[in-house]
């Protein structure tokens, strides 16, 4: 694929066996129409529209049908709950056992516990949002200085 080509990549699940295919278009614009006509037509289909660098970070769009039955990914919004919910949990038991001159004990150690995978999942998900922004300012920046030209 060249820049500025859009590959649509489809992926359909039957029973066991996850289905897959892919069709390259030359826009974003002609990706996401094809695309929303797929999964209009195949209701158990999910498509996600890639740029020229693949599967390298996020898609440019994702479109599911009614009838697709997800996937094993980690979403953004799984990391950010279950990021959240660990870490200022355990930051709430590890501060209460503080204040209590560390008395009780097991609060900090469970907190302690539950404050580092929420952490790990907050930090990835703010690294993921930062590259999409980066990678999205740079088409932009791309498209505007094409246009210049």
């Amino acid at each position: 694929m060249s820049e500025g080509e859009y590959a649509v990549h489809f992926s359909q699940s039957f029973g066991d066996v996850d289905a897959r295919s892919c069709a390259v278009l030359p826009s974003l614009t002609e990706a996401e129409s094809f695309a929303r006509k797929q999964v209009a037509s195949h209701p158990t289909l999910l498509s996600r529209v890639f740029d020229h660098q693949g599967f390298i970070g996020a898609p440019a769009a994702e479109f599911a049908g009614k009838g697709y039955r997800g996937h094993n990914d980690i979403t953004p919004r799984f990391r950010r709950w279950v990021g959240s919910l660990l870490f200022f949990g355990g930051s709430i038991l590890f501060v209460t056992d503080w204040v209590a001159n560390f008395r009780f004990d097991w609060p900090s150690v469970l907190g302690s516990r539950l404050m580092i995978p929420g952490l790990i999942l907050l930090v990835t998900e703010a690294l993921v949002m930062l590259h999409n922004r980066r990678k999205l300012a740079g088409l932009q920046y791309g498209s505007t200085a094409a246009a210049k030209r």
